[in-house]
């Protein structure tokens, strides 16, 4: 699996595979994964076409257009096996809701060689080549600004996979109600 590594200044507004659909895209809705006793797992936003802001989550989830999730992990909690774990049952509660994807395998797979933190980010972006999946890893340095080295994991074809995907937060049997709710725009 080929990897692009590349350092970005810490920004309010994470990068997109393309500059082009980062500035055609707009927030939907941002919400915390919570955990009972735990807390925050993660943050997750959801920016889409300005279309379909607002629009309802099969909408979403079927559309053939470009939508990114912006995930921020907020627990030292995670890390790649509970990562994989989740991200599994998440592609069952997909499946559920009648998405589906013989991809899933390698979309998991993209993480083999991830080391997880606290404040690191996942972009998954939808775009004319498939789903492209980026993790930025943050580094702090004392007394200089917050950057992130970024590493491209992998491109994959298919809007079956994009719909799997987006189905595991907006799907019929979402992995947390309150956060889809959040996505679409309702906290």
């Amino acid at each position: 699996m080929k990897r692009l590594v590349l350092l970005a200044a810490l920004t309010l507004t994470p990068l997109v595979a393309s500059a082009d659909i980062a500035d055609a895209l707009v927030a939907n809705g941002s919400g915390l994964r919570t955990k009972p006793l735990l807390g925050a797992m993660y943050e997750l936003e959801l920016r889409v076409p300005p279309a379909l802001k607002g629009a309802d989550a099969k909408t979403i989830i079927d559309a053939d257009q470009p939508m990114t999730y912006i995930l921020t992990i907020k627990s030292g909690l995670i890390n790649r096996k509970r990562y994989i774990s989740a991200t599994t049952g998440g592609f069952k509660k997909a499946a559920q809701s009648g998405y589906a994807t013989e991809q899933q395998a390698a979309f998991l797979a993209q993480f083999d060689d991830t080391v997880f933190h606290k404040g690191d980010v996942i972009l998954m972006n939808y775009g004319p080549d498939g789903l492209t999946s980026t993790y930025k890893t943050l580094i702090r340095t004392k007394g200089e600004p917050d950057t992130f080295e970024e590493t491209i994991l992998a491109t994959l074809p298919g809007l079956d996979l994009k719909q799997a995907v987006f189905a595991i937060w907006l799907g019929e049997a979402p992995v947390q109600t309150s956060l889809k709710k959040a996505l679409l725009g309702n906290p």
